[in-house]
């Protein structure tokens, strides 16, 4: 066995529910940090800019490092970057309930996002460490939903024990985080718990050129997913403002909200998985694209009628259409990058994908200060909403331009068995 190939006997029998508990333990504490600090930013008296900056600091620090950090698990190993990144996010988690102002939280969130994206390439390469193309999509449908719908459940306990412990203010945001901390700790005790997939080795460590050698379709998805991100990027600031800004939710009823995004989500990775395997990539990443655009439309109704049960249909459609993309996204660059170099190329679509979402929320925070200074708030938000929709219809016929890279295997065909011929 070289140096650079997977430990694959040991990697495939990888206990599965240590998998699980890792990324449901993962799931439940980043779920618990992202949920709110939305709303904590609203809460803290964030403009439309500093919002965009609470948002896009998520996006952009989760990607800017990917590159180097999946190159770095590339060579040394899945283990440490996992180890490194759940740390990371657990401590800044015990110390967000500290913040006073909206800087001092944006200046919080840059640890986990920065340091803790050092997790998420090292994940999505022991995910194709340990799976084969023709049953890719399944297991990292169910495993991902196993996660999914653990944080959802979390998510409602947590939020009503938040609401209903009588605690006011910024107060309120303590016990979401510090169960966020627990969690993502014992993340971190899965992490050691767990085999090592990747012997490491002495190659070239930022190899970008040669990590995306053999991958001539790569590039198109490439650009075609960091265009369609802009659309999706201009509205993440909105929807916290239309949320707790607008709509004034209670923490209780956001975790249901955010719940049921991820109980859909979890479906649809479920599903998806099965769908993407039976009938390829492409197709189940058009339809999630393509269909997107219901979150902010139904948002946007929720904002312009006051009626706070409209983000239910906004969390369906999100968390539905997202985690068909999740699963179905995740298997077509598996199934392109090579073995060695899994990580460095999920870590450079996510790299273009957090650039240019980053991009995007910002401008938004800029358009919307600077609308609502002409308009009133709610109107400002309600007009860039409807934008938006029509954006993310239009770039996300992009899709259709990428290619296929499931392969098939024929079914084996059955000999015929020479035998006395039928008389005529």
């Amino acid at each position: 066995m070289s140096d650079d190939q997977p430990l694959q006997e040991e990697s495939m029998n990888q206990q599965p529910i240590r998998v699980a508990s890792l990324w449901s333990s993962w799931q439940i504490g980043a779920n618990l940090v992202w949920a709110y600090t939305g709303a904590l930013a609203v809460d803290l008296g964030a403009t439309g800019i500093q919002q965009s900056m609470v948002t896009g600091v998520q996006t952009l620090g989760n990607s800017s490092l990917q590159w180097a950090w999946g190159s770095l698990s590339d060579r040394f190993g899945r283990r440490p970057f996992l180890l490194l990144g759940l740390l990371a996010v657990g401590i800044t988690a015990a110390l967000i309930p500290l913040a006073q102002t909206a800087w001092q939280l944006i200046l919080l969130l840059l640890v986990p996002t920065v340091i803790g994206s050092a997790a998420i390439p090292a994940w999505n390469g022991l995910l194709g460490d340990i799976t084969t193309m023709q049953g890719r999509g399944r297991f990292v449908g169910i495993i991902t939903a196993i996660g999914t719908i653990s944080a959802a459940v979390a998510l409602i306990i947590i939020g009503y024990f938040a609401t209903s412990i009588g605690l006011s203010g910024i107060a309120e945001y303590q016990a979401p985080m510090y169960v966020a901390a627990l969690t993502l700790t014992l993340a971190a005790i899965c992490v050691l718990a767990m085999v090592e997939t990747v012997r490491p080795s002495k190659r070239r460590v930022f190899h970008i050129r040669k990590s995306i050698k053999g991958t001539p379709h790569f590039v198109r998805f490439l650009v075609v997913n960091t265009v369609f991100f802009a659309a999706m990027g201009a509205a993440w600031p909105l929807f916290p403002i239309v949320t707790r800004g607008i709509l004034n939710v209670n923490l209780f009823f956001i975790g249901i909200f955010t719940a049921i995004f991820n109980i859909c989500s979890g479906i649809a990775q479920i599903w998806g998985g099965t769908l993407t395997d039976r009938f390829g990539r492409k197709p189940m990443i058009f339809i999630s694209r393509s269909l997107i655009f219901a979150a902010p439309l139904s948002s946007l109704l929720a904002a312009l009628t006051g009626n706070i049960w409209l983000l239910i249909p906004t969390n369906i459609a999100g968390g539905l259409f997202t985690g068909l993309f999740i699963v179905s996204s995740t298997a077509w660059l598996l199934d392109s990058a090579p073995k060695i170099h899994r990580g460095t190329v999920v870590a450079l679509f996510n790299f273009f994908t957090g650039v240019s979402s980053f991009a995007a929320a910002m401008v938004s925070g800029f358009v919307l200060d600077y609308i609502s200074l002409l308009l009133p708030y709610t109107t400002a938000v309600i007009l860039m909403m409807l934008t938006i929709v029509f954006i993310r219809i239009i770039v996300s016929m992009g899709y259709l331009t990428i290619n296929e890279t499931l392969v098939k295997t024929p079914a084996p065909t059955i000999p015929r068995i020479p035998g006395p011929e039928r008389a005529p």
